[in-house]
């Protein structure tokens, strides 16, 4: 199966699969993180709060906690919706 997703405004820096292989998050350079559905390829929702672009996203083993880290030197702590 192949799928291209195309929900960032800008390049993709960083890509994560939840445990069940069912979350998709990816950071990018237009200062977001885009949640996705990878078995639909559906846009789920799109986190902001970071003032420069995701350099890192990853997922907790339980699949409800997203860490996100920016060049805006912080790391952010997301409950997944």
């Amino acid at each position: 199966m192949k799928k291209t997703l195309e929900w960032h405004k800008y390049g993709v820096t960083s890509v994560a699969i939840s445990p069940n292989g069912k979350i998709l998050p990816s950071g990018g350079f237009d200062n977001t993180i885009k949640i996705g559905n990878l078995q639909t390829g559906e846009l789920e929702n799109t986190l902001t709060g970071h003032n420069d672009l995701v350099y890192a996203v990853a997922i907790s083993l339980d699949g409800q906690t997203l860490v996100s880290g920016s060049a805006d030197k912080t790391v952010k702590i997301w409950r997944i919706p």
